[in-house]
Parts: structure tokens; C-alpha cells; sequence
């Protein structure tokens, strides 16, 4: 009972440690002191599927502290270029004051040594605490994982300048999903507690 108690325990470590999306730069206009409620979120991606996907789970997340805000795909569509002057005519006339833009950066592959949790401070033998010497024997594994980089930039829609931005790190994700999820949470938590939106 209790060795099986363990081995959940490892199992349910690697797992939890398998994924993970960390803020790694951050920079804010200093002084401004300015709030946006109404921000356009843009998710540049080579897929239409992907940039919606990102776009609406991005408004449903900032929808849930009472931010409206508008995913591009309404207002730009598929065929248009996606440059300064057509982000710049889609907003105008509208209560947009703000645009969010996700890109990529980098997806590359390293590969990632792990060791085994009982490499190191474990004492006894397999007999006398009934874990398996298949398992104590286990000195590590290595594994390749995707580590996907975004840039998420925030214009002041009145002055066209730069106000926020912040690099995201996601490590062995198991799908886009998961990296939009993940990204979206930690950007609108990161954008509300710095008083970027409210």
C-alpha cells in the first residue's frame, strides 16, 4: 500500500512538472499611469483556426473581471494584410483604446535530462521498504520537449505607442490549446496586477 502510494506520488510529480509557461521579459512605460478597458487582441499565426482560437479565449479570460474586449478576426479579416495602417483603420471610430498582439518569437526543441527522484537522498533497499529494484535502479531519463517563445506587445490605440510588453516561455507543451490557455491566464493576470487593464 504504501509503495503504491509512492509511486503515484512520482508519477503525478513528472506530470505536473512536465509543462509550464513562464513570464521571462517584462517592460512597462513608467509615468503613464494610463488604464485601458476595451483592448483589441490580435494572435498573429500562419493559421486562421489558431489566431481565432487564441483571439477568443483571450476576451472569455479578460471577460471574466468585466474587460470587454474585441478579437481582430471581426474587424480584420483573413485576407488582409496585417500591418500598422489596417489595424489602425480597423479601430478607428470604434471604443477600442487599445491593441494587444501576440507573435511568435521561437519553437525549438531541446533536449531535456530528468533525473530520477530517487537518485539522490534515498537510503534503505528494495526488500525492506517494498519498492521495486527496477525502480530504485532507474538513474534518469532524457526526453526532447518544444519550447515555444511569444512576444505579447500592448499600443495605446490615441498615441500609437508602445506601453507594455512581456516575452512568454512555454516548456513541453501537449498542444496549442494548452499554450493558449496558459499564456492567456498568465498575460491577463500579469496586464490587471501591473494596472495596465482594468
Amino acid at each position: 500500500m504504501r509503495a503504491n502510494y509512492f509511486i503515484i506520488l512520482v508519477f503525478g510529480l513528472f506530470i505536473t512538472s512536465c509543462a509550464n509557461t513562464k513570464i521571462i521579459q517584462e517592460w512597462v512605460e513608467e509615468g503613464s499611469g494610463k488604464t485601458y478597458q476595451h483592448p483589441m487582441i490580435i494572435g498573429i499565426s500562419d493559421s486562421q483556426q489558431t489566431r481565432q482560437i487564441y483571439e477568443k479565449h483571450f476576451v472569455s479570460e479578460l471577460a471574466k473581471y468585466n474587460i470587454t474586449a474585441t478579437p481582430s478576426y471581426k474587424l480584420i479579416s483573413s485576407k488582409q494584410k496585417m500591418d500598422r495602417d489596417t489595424v489602425i483603420a480597423a479601430v478607428e471610430g470604434t471604443e477600442i483604446d487599445s491593441v494587444i498582439v501576440t507573435y511568435l518569437v521561437s519553437s525549438e526543441t531541446e533536449v531535456m535530462y530528468h533525473e530520477s527522484p530517487l537518485s539522490q537522498g534515498y537510503s534503505g533497499d528494495p526488500d525492506s521498504t517494498k519498492v521495486s529494484a527496477t525502480l530504485v535502479s532507474t538513474r534518469g531519463r532524457s526526453s526532447s520537449a518544444e519550447i515555444i517563445t511569444l512576444k505579447n506587445d500592448l499600443y495605446d490605440v490615441e498615441t500609437k505607442s508602445l506601453r507594455w510588453t512581456a516575452q512568454t516561455r512555454t516548456v513541453a507543451p501537449e498542444s496549442i490549446d494548452e499554450v493558449v490557455t496558459d499564456v492567456t491566464a498568465l498575460l491577463v493576470d500579469r496586464l490587471i496586477s501591473d494596472g495596465v487593464l482594468k
